[in-house]
């Protein structure tokens, strides 16, 4: 099979999974229900009289049905399918941004951490910062100096591109399904927003040889462990990731 036919059927098969499986349960029941009935029910007598009275409105029911499927198939669908793989592309360009910056996000607090990281792990790499500290991986001004961020900067700076990507996705009003909805407001109001948006504001009050960021009395109740929160939230994005991968056809 050539590669140019195995993308053809691959590209049909995504089409009719798009397709909601009652649609293919009704339109594909009434074509095997007709050819039963017209190749075995019909040669055998009726057993009641009004039987054989009804019997051609039940295939004319049964044609229209089937008439019906073809015409959703054929006329209506394939807009409709474009449609969402249009949808999808734009879904699953914004959620993987989300996924891959937050990846490389972690990696700039720390090269130790990444999406298997545990909560400990999370602990171990913020007792190495100190987050005032203008070293950053953020640069503010090139020029006449350099000047990198603090570490509260640095994680406000990231906070604000993952709400205005989850924004941007939420206000699309393309249709999402339920649990990816679920995820993104999960994400959304992740209580690590609003701590390092107190701590940047409550900077100018801390001595600087304090890290905010953890708790050595109670490392549990540490404020990074809501960093590790949004990290499973975002991880758990992975499944509508790759629903929309399969349907523009990445996958």
């Amino acid at each position: 099979m050539s590669k140019k036919m195995l993308e053809r059927c691959k590209e049909t098969y995504r089409f009719l999974r798009s397709v909601d499986a009652l649609y293919h349960w009704i339109g594909l029941g009434s074509l095997v229900v007709l050819l039963s009935k017209v190749a075995v029910l019909n040669s055998i007598p009726a057993p009641l009289h009004f039987m054989s009275a009804i019997s051609p409105v039940v295939e004319g029911i049964l044609g229209s049905v089937i008439a019906s499927y073809i015409f959703y198939m054929f006329c209506i669908h394939p807009p409709v399918f474009a449609e969402k793989k249009t949808s999808a592309a734009f879904v699953n360009f914004i959620l993987t941004r989300i996924k891959k910056g937050f990846d490389e996000h972690l990696r700039n607090v720390s090269s130790t951490l990444s999406y298997d990281s545990t909560e400990q792990d999370f602990y171990a790499a913020f007792t190495g910062i100190n987050p005032f500290a203008r070293n950053a991986p953020l640069l503010l001004q090139a020029h006449p100096k350099l000047i990198y961020a603090d570490w509260f900067e640095f994680f406000q700076n990231h906070n604000v591109h993952i709400k205005k990507e989850i924004s941007r996705l939420l206000d699309s009003r393309l249709t999402l399904d339920i649990e990816t909805i679920y995820i993104l407001n999960l994400i959304n109001d992740c209580s690590w927003f609003m701590i390092t948006e107190k701590l940047a504001g409550l900077k100018g009050q801390m001595t600087n040889g304090h890290n905010p960021f953890v708790n050595p009395n109670q490392p549990e109740i540490s404020c990074c462990s809501s960093m590790y929160k949004l990290k499973e939230f975002i991880r758990s994005l992975q499944p509508a990731i790759d629903a929309t991968d399969k349907l523009v056809g990445r996958i």
